[in-house]
């Protein structure tokens, strides 16, 4: 009788089986009592943008370092094999997990693993504001700090299951998932050779905490009046919105990178983007949009 593996991922979007990929997990694994017994948390490389980087903070210079899920998947199966799946909104990460075992080209059995939601508990064993991660911790008591941050999420769910295993009745706690658990076929999913293989490169990626980030992202730029400009990447404001100020402040908008343009835009200068890997090539500078905020008030001449 194992426990329970606690996991978060944090992903570029919400289309698991589309363009979107995982850019962070974590797993704590806790035992049947509710006790932590390991951590273990890595940044992934997705190789394409980051999506909503102001909602998870991941710096695509980090991802760029970080390994790919198939130098990590050998990891992730020796922490997941034969506990119980637990998460908040488990669909969600059990969907995206799943479809980077599928791009590996490897068959895991996360979705047929048993799994606990702890957003599914906390409607029977809480009266919480919502069902969010964060208004059921405060519902539960639960402090929780470094929202979107893969382990501190992975954290709170593993204190809201302890919460529910203490709320639940005597023999309620949910025996029969353990069963399940150590009958599913994890083993042999990793090939040996490749697990081998995996022990030779750096397993885990780390971020940089907010705090420690410098602030001062605005970097200084020239661009006059005039200038053509492409964006990529998820940002503050929409397309439409950044496109009227932009030809506001007499700028030219382009939706492709070619030779002729003067300057990308992007969410994160160190986007891993195609049309910021296109700028690179053709010495076309990507700028953060801090920086585009600050010429769209004060733009040069022409």
């Amino acid at each position: 009788m194992l426990g329970y593996a606690v996991i978060d991922v944090e992903t570029t979007g919400f289309h698991a089986n589309g363009t979107d990929r995982v850019v962070e997990v974590a797993v704590v694994q806790v035992d049947p009592g509710g006790a932590v017994e390991e951590e273990w948390h890595t940044l992934l490389n997705p190789h394409r943008d980051m999506g909503p980087q102001h909602i998870h903070r991941i710096r695509a210079a980090e991802a760029a370092a970080a390994p790919t899920f198939d130098q990590i998947m050998g990891h992730l199966v020796d922490r997941l094999a034969g506990r119980v799946l637990v998460a908040h909104n488990l669909p969600f990460d059990v969907r995206f997990i799943d479809a980077e075992f599928r791009r590996a080209g490897v068959r895991a059995p996360v979705v047929e693993a048993p799994g606990l939601c702890t957003m599914e508990l906390s409607d029977q064993y809480l009266f919480a504001d919502g069902r969010s991660l964060t208004a059921c911790a405060q519902a539960a008591g639960i402090s929780h700090v470094d929202a979107h941050m893969a382990l501190a999420d992975a954290h709170t769910a593993a204190a809201l299951l302890r919460h529910c295993l203490r709320c639940a009745e005597p023999g309620a706690a949910w025996t029969s998932f353990y069963r399940r658990a150590a009958s599913a076929p994890w083993l042999g999913v990793i090939p040996a050779h490749r697990t081998a293989r995996e022990a030779h490169r750096r397993p885990v990626a780390h971020r940089t905490p907010p705090h420690q980030i410098d602030a001062a992202s605005t970097r200084a730029v020239r661009l006059p009046l005039g200038s053509s400009i492409v964006l990529t990447g998820q940002m503050r404001y929409s397309r439409e919105e950044y496109v009227e100020m932009a030809e506001r402040a007499g700028f030219r908008v382009a939706e492709r990178v070619t030779k002729k343009v003067d300057a990308v835009v992007a969410a994160d200068p160190d986007s891993l983007s195609g049309k910021a890997r296109r700028a690179r090539q053709y010495g076309i500078p990507v700028i953060s949009e801090e920086s585009f905020g600050a010429l769209l008030s004060q733009p040069l001449p022409t």
